[in-house]
């Protein structure tokens, strides 16, 4: 029986152990074709480890080069069980570069790895994933530009429309570049960090986000669940639905409820939003919207969004980068 038993073991070892030199060359292969067909994209290594249990791949100085849009790393990981290989664990290290107009901003964790889930298929189409940040900072050509306790991203794909997916983020005590806070908040009316920044929506893609594609997926269509910013005294929550152009130029309607509104509008008239004049008129404006909706301290603003232009009724507020 024992040796019955024992040749069992050894089958099932040879036949188990068959299936992961199988599949770590069809792994090996299948991300090589992809640096190959990928212009953008390049590595100096590529390794995959793990046997028996585990599909570990290992990059070697991974880079991503788009004109003037770039991202490099000394190395990349992603991990699969072997008996589970469409859940993969990906692994960054504690420094990356990434090129944004030409310049170059470093990009600082104490740990950073997203999980994805994806449905077997060759393209590798992406059902749900995840990423978490720990300690992120973002230092750029002027110093220190943001950090924050925590960021975390997740996005799930909708069951019957692939390319609708819901998708949350939350970033925790972040903290702005002062250059950068002294342009939006010259008084200091708020403090040096924000509580918490919340984004529930649902997005719509011109194409199915898969792992294994030369380009991201655009997006076309926001709509904004519950987007929520608590930065000291100062809450806004918004929601609405936006549509992008074929530039990118994002369109739609916004509601934005702000509580103790008031901080918000000493911060604007610190940074000379309106010439002096109309001050008067502005915060008499706002005050009376607030009285509308029965609570002083909070203020509803109807805000419309058109080719990139923030306005609220005939006021442009500011620009927004397209998407």
């Amino acid at each position: 029986m024992l040796r019955i038993l024992f040749g069992i073991a050894v089958v099932a070892f040879m036949v188990w152990g068959g299936y992961w030199f199988a599949g770590s060359r069809v792994l090996d292969r299948a991300v090589n074709d992809w640096i190959a067909e990928t212009p953008a994209f390049s590595a100096d290594d590529v390794a995959v480890r793990g046997f028996p249990n585990r599909f570990d791949v290992t990059l070697t100085r991974p880079a991503w080069a788009d004109g003037a849009t770039g991202w490099q790393a000394p190395f990349a990981q992603a991990f699969a069980l072997s008996y589970r290989p469409h859940h993969l664990i990906a692994v960054l290290p504690n420094d990356q570069t990434i090129t944004l107009g030409g310049q170059d901003w470093a990009v600082f964790s104490e740990d950073m790895r997203a999980s994805f889930y994806t449905r077997p298929r060759t393209d590798l189409e992406l059902e749900r994933a995840t990423l978490v940040v720990a300690a992120p900072r973002l230092r750029g050509p002027q110093g220190e530009a943001l950090q924050a306790a925590e960021a975390r991203l997740a996005s799930r794909a909708d069951e019957d429309d692939p390319l609708r997916h819901a998708v949350g983020v939350e970033i925790l005590s972040l903290r702005i570049d002062p250059a950068l806070r002294a342009v939006i908040d010259p008084a200091g009316a708020l403090p040096a960090k924000l509580e918490r920044l919340h984004i529930d929506a649902e997005v719509d893609l011109d194409r199915i986000a898969a792992l294994r594609m030369a380009e991201p997926p655009r997006p076309l269509a926001i709509t904004l669940r519950d987007a929520r910013l608590d930065w000291g005294g100062l809450s806004l929550a918004m929601e609405g639905a936006l549509r992008a152009d074929a530039g990118g130029l994002v369109s739609g309607d916004l509601e934005a409820r702000v509580t103790n509104w008031r901080l918000l509008l000493d911060a604007a008239r610190a940074a000379a939003l309106w010439d002096e004049g109309m001050d008067p008129m502005i915060t008499a404006l706002l005050g009376g919207l607030a009285r509308e909706d029965g609570d002083e301290a909070t203020l509803t603003l109807p805000l419309r969004l058109d080719r990139g232009m923030l306005y609220l009724g005939p006021f442009a507020l500011a620009r927004v980068p397209a998407i």
